[in-house]
Protein backbone atom coordinates (compact mmCIF):
# COMPACT_ATOMS: atom_id res chain seq x y z
CA UNK A 1 0.00 0.00 0.00
CA UNK A 2 1.34 3.59 -0.44
CA UNK A 3 0.75 5.44 2.06
CA UNK A 4 1.08 10.14 2.60
CA UNK A 5 4.02 10.86 5.22
CA UNK A 6 5.65 13.77 6.60
CA UNK A 7 8.68 12.84 8.93
CA UNK A 8 9.93 15.89 10.06
CA UNK A 9 7.38 17.77 12.48
CA UNK A 10 8.68 19.71 15.66
CA UNK A 11 6.39 19.62 18.69
CA UNK A 12 6.56 22.12 22.01
CA UNK A 13 8.61 19.44 23.44
CA UNK A 14 11.22 21.49 21.80
CA UNK A 15 10.80 24.54 19.67
CA UNK A 16 7.39 24.08 17.81
CA UNK A 17 4.31 24.96 18.96
CA UNK A 18 1.83 22.52 19.10
CA UNK A 19 1.47 20.02 21.40
CA UNK A 20 2.07 16.26 20.38
CA UNK A 21 -1.83 15.75 20.37
CA UNK A 22 -2.22 18.46 18.29
CA UNK A 23 0.18 17.29 15.60
CA UNK A 24 -1.27 13.74 15.72
CA UNK A 25 -5.08 14.98 14.83
CA UNK A 26 -3.97 17.81 12.33
CA UNK A 27 -2.11 15.14 10.55
CA UNK A 28 -4.89 13.32 10.50
CA UNK A 29 -7.08 16.02 8.73
CA UNK A 30 -4.26 16.83 6.36
CA UNK A 31 -4.59 13.54 4.81
CA UNK A 32 -1.41 11.99 6.35
CA UNK A 33 -1.23 8.41 7.24
CA UNK A 34 2.47 8.11 8.74
CA UNK A 35 4.44 10.69 10.87
CA UNK A 36 7.51 11.72 12.76
CA UNK A 37 8.12 14.06 15.53
CA UNK A 38 11.41 14.70 15.55
CA UNK A 39 12.25 17.33 18.50
CA UNK A 40 15.70 18.63 18.59
CA UNK A 41 17.44 15.94 20.40
CA UNK A 42 14.78 14.19 22.44
CA UNK A 43 12.33 11.35 21.14
CA UNK A 44 9.88 12.44 23.87
CA UNK A 45 7.55 14.35 21.32
CA UNK A 46 7.04 11.67 19.07
CA UNK A 47 6.58 8.99 21.90
CA UNK A 48 3.84 11.39 23.74
CA UNK A 49 2.17 11.17 19.92
CA UNK A 50 2.81 7.89 19.81
CA UNK A 51 0.79 7.21 22.96
CA UNK A 52 -1.93 9.93 20.98
CA UNK A 53 -2.17 7.91 17.98
CA UNK A 54 -3.27 5.05 20.37
CA UNK A 55 -6.29 6.82 20.87
CA UNK A 56 -7.10 8.22 17.72
CA UNK A 57 -6.10 5.53 15.50
CA UNK A 58 -5.53 5.38 11.44
CA UNK A 59 -1.99 7.19 11.77
CA UNK A 60 1.85 5.85 12.54
CA UNK A 61 3.74 7.59 14.21
CA UNK A 62 7.57 6.84 13.94
CA UNK A 63 9.89 7.52 16.70
CA UNK A 64 12.20 10.45 15.81
CA UNK A 65 14.50 13.02 16.74
CA UNK A 66 16.23 15.47 14.66
CA UNK A 67 20.06 15.35 16.40
CA UNK A 68 22.50 18.17 16.35
CA UNK A 69 25.74 16.26 15.34
CA UNK A 70 29.11 17.77 15.48
CA UNK A 71 28.51 17.60 11.74
CA UNK A 72 24.90 19.50 11.61
CA UNK A 73 21.39 18.13 11.95
CA UNK A 74 20.35 14.65 11.03
CA UNK A 75 16.69 13.18 11.02
CA UNK A 76 17.15 9.58 13.16
CA UNK A 77 13.90 7.35 13.28
CA UNK A 78 13.66 4.14 14.62
CA UNK A 79 11.22 1.44 16.24
CA UNK A 80 12.20 2.44 19.71
CA UNK A 81 14.21 5.16 21.29
CA UNK A 82 18.15 5.61 20.99
CA UNK A 83 20.67 7.36 23.17
CA UNK A 84 21.38 11.00 21.05
CA UNK A 85 24.92 10.91 20.43
CA UNK A 86 26.52 13.88 18.83
CA UNK A 87 29.43 12.32 16.84
CA UNK A 88 27.95 11.62 13.40
CA UNK A 89 30.21 8.11 13.62
CA UNK A 90 28.80 6.80 17.06
CA UNK A 91 25.45 7.76 15.76
CA UNK A 92 25.49 5.50 13.29
CA UNK A 93 26.70 2.50 15.18
CA UNK A 94 24.13 3.21 17.53
CA UNK A 95 21.41 3.48 14.58
CA UNK A 96 22.99 -0.02 12.98
CA UNK A 97 22.41 -1.56 16.55
CA UNK A 98 18.75 -0.86 16.59
CA UNK A 99 17.35 -1.02 12.73
CA UNK A 100 17.32 2.70 12.71
CA UNK A 101 17.42 5.15 10.13
CA UNK A 102 19.64 8.27 9.79
CA UNK A 103 18.31 10.72 7.26
CA UNK A 104 20.61 14.33 7.24
CA UNK A 105 18.03 17.48 7.50
CA UNK A 106 18.13 20.32 4.79
CA UNK A 107 21.26 19.61 3.80
CA UNK A 108 23.06 22.61 1.81
CA UNK A 109 21.06 24.59 4.13
CA UNK A 110 23.53 25.94 6.03
CA UNK A 111 22.03 28.88 7.87
CA UNK A 112 20.02 26.28 9.79
CA UNK A 113 22.69 24.10 10.29
CA UNK A 114 22.81 21.10 7.51
CA UNK A 115 25.67 18.60 7.15
CA UNK A 116 26.68 19.96 3.39
CA UNK A 117 29.70 18.16 1.46
CA UNK A 118 29.71 15.82 4.48
CA UNK A 119 26.70 13.94 2.74
CA UNK A 120 29.05 12.11 0.58
CA UNK A 121 29.74 9.76 2.94
CA UNK A 122 26.87 7.70 2.31
CA UNK A 123 27.35 4.74 4.18
CA UNK A 124 26.54 6.83 7.04
CA UNK A 125 23.38 8.17 5.55
CA UNK A 126 19.72 5.70 4.73
CA UNK A 127 18.05 8.78 2.77
CA UNK A 128 18.78 12.61 2.49
CA UNK A 129 16.19 15.35 3.01
CA UNK A 130 16.55 16.85 -0.49
CA UNK A 131 13.49 19.34 0.12
CA UNK A 132 12.10 21.08 2.99
CA UNK A 133 9.45 23.54 2.93
CA UNK A 134 10.94 25.46 5.04
CA UNK A 135 14.30 25.80 2.72
CA UNK A 136 14.88 28.58 0.50
CA UNK A 137 14.36 27.20 -2.74
CA UNK A 138 18.58 27.57 -3.66
CA UNK A 139 19.49 24.95 -1.01
CA UNK A 140 16.93 22.35 -2.00
CA UNK A 141 17.62 22.54 -5.86
CA UNK A 142 21.60 22.46 -4.69
CA UNK A 143 20.51 19.33 -2.19
CA UNK A 144 18.70 17.56 -5.01
CA UNK A 145 21.53 18.13 -7.78
CA UNK A 146 24.09 16.87 -5.47
CA UNK A 147 22.14 14.07 -4.19
CA UNK A 148 19.55 12.97 -6.94
CA UNK A 149 21.94 9.94 -7.97
CA UNK A 150 23.69 8.57 -5.09
CA UNK A 151 21.18 6.11 -4.95
CA UNK A 152 19.82 6.64 -1.72
CA UNK A 153 16.20 7.61 -0.76
CA UNK A 154 15.17 11.50 -1.33
CA UNK A 155 12.96 12.92 0.78
CA UNK A 156 10.62 16.04 0.86
CA UNK A 157 9.31 16.61 4.42
CA UNK A 158 7.56 19.94 6.29
CA UNK A 159 9.68 20.93 9.08
CA UNK A 160 6.59 22.23 10.48
CA UNK A 161 6.54 24.35 13.40
CA UNK A 162 3.31 25.06 13.31
CA UNK A 163 -0.01 23.44 12.62
CA UNK A 164 -0.12 25.10 9.52
CA UNK A 165 2.90 23.61 8.14
CA UNK A 166 2.26 20.04 8.39
CA UNK A 167 2.12 17.68 5.44
CA UNK A 168 2.78 20.94 3.05
CA UNK A 169 5.65 18.85 1.91
CA UNK A 170 5.19 15.36 2.17
CA UNK A 171 6.14 11.85 0.66
CA UNK A 172 4.75 8.46 -0.45
CA UNK A 173 5.72 5.79 1.33
CA UNK A 174 4.84 1.57 -0.31
CA UNK A 175 4.80 -0.84 2.55
CA UNK A 176 3.74 -3.92 3.26
CA UNK A 177 1.55 -2.92 6.94
CA UNK A 178 1.31 -0.32 8.35
CA UNK A 179 4.37 -0.93 10.91
CA UNK A 180 7.74 1.04 11.84
CA UNK A 181 9.19 -1.75 10.69
CA UNK A 182 8.35 -1.90 6.80
CA UNK A 183 8.28 2.45 6.91
CA UNK A 184 12.20 2.34 7.79
CA UNK A 185 12.75 -0.77 5.64
CA UNK A 186 11.00 1.29 2.61
CA UNK A 187 13.24 4.58 3.41
CA UNK A 188 16.60 1.77 3.65
CA UNK A 189 14.90 0.59 -0.24
CA UNK A 190 14.07 3.31 -2.02
CA UNK A 191 10.17 3.03 -1.75
CA UNK A 192 9.36 6.59 -1.64
CA UNK A 193 8.36 9.47 -3.96
CA UNK A 194 9.16 12.92 -2.70
CA UNK A 195 6.06 15.24 -3.07
CA UNK A 196 7.42 18.70 -2.45
CA UNK A 197 5.49 21.96 -2.05
CA UNK A 198 5.85 25.09 -0.78
CA UNK A 199 2.99 27.48 1.07
CA UNK A 200 2.62 30.81 1.69
CA UNK A 201 0.43 30.65 4.83
CA UNK A 202 2.78 28.51 6.57
CA UNK A 203 5.51 30.03 5.92
CA UNK A 204 3.78 33.44 6.89
CA UNK A 205 2.56 31.10 10.52
CA UNK A 206 6.33 29.77 10.85
CA UNK A 207 7.39 33.60 10.98
CA UNK A 208 4.86 34.27 13.54
CA UNK A 209 5.56 31.95 15.47
CA UNK A 210 9.51 32.29 15.31
CA UNK A 211 9.25 35.90 16.58
CA UNK A 212 7.30 34.88 19.40
CA UNK A 213 9.34 32.01 20.05
CA UNK A 214 12.18 34.52 20.99
CA UNK A 215 10.43 36.51 23.10
CA UNK A 216 9.35 33.53 25.84
CA UNK A 217 12.80 31.75 24.72
CA UNK A 218 14.09 31.69 28.44
CA UNK A 219 10.65 29.52 29.53
CA UNK A 220 11.00 27.36 26.51
CA UNK A 221 14.49 26.08 27.60
CA UNK A 222 13.14 25.64 30.97
CA UNK A 223 10.30 23.50 29.29
CA UNK A 224 12.77 21.46 26.98
CA UNK A 225 14.78 20.74 30.81
CA UNK A 226 11.79 19.48 31.96
CA UNK A 227 10.73 17.59 28.73
CA UNK A 228 14.31 15.89 28.63
CA UNK A 229 14.27 14.54 32.01
CA UNK A 230 10.48 13.16 31.67
CA UNK A 231 12.52 11.16 28.54
CA UNK A 232 15.14 9.99 30.74
CA UNK A 233 12.60 8.64 32.51
CA UNK A 234 10.70 6.61 29.99
CA UNK A 235 13.77 5.28 29.02
CA UNK A 236 14.87 3.87 31.94
CA UNK A 237 11.25 2.69 32.31
CA UNK A 238 11.27 0.67 29.29
CA UNK A 239 14.36 -1.13 29.85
Amino acid sequence: MKVHADLHIHSYVSDGEPSPVEIVKYSLKKGLSMISVTDHDTFLGSLLALNAAKDLGKILVIPGAEVRTLWGDVLVQCRDPIKVLRDPIELREEARRNSCVLIPAHPFDLLRLGIGSRVKYKTLWDGYEVFNSTSDPLANLISFIYLKDLGKSLLSNSDAHTLEGIGVSRNIIEVDEMNTDDALEAIRKGLIEALPGYSIYSLLYKLRWSLRLRSFSKTLKSRRELFQTLQESLLHSSI
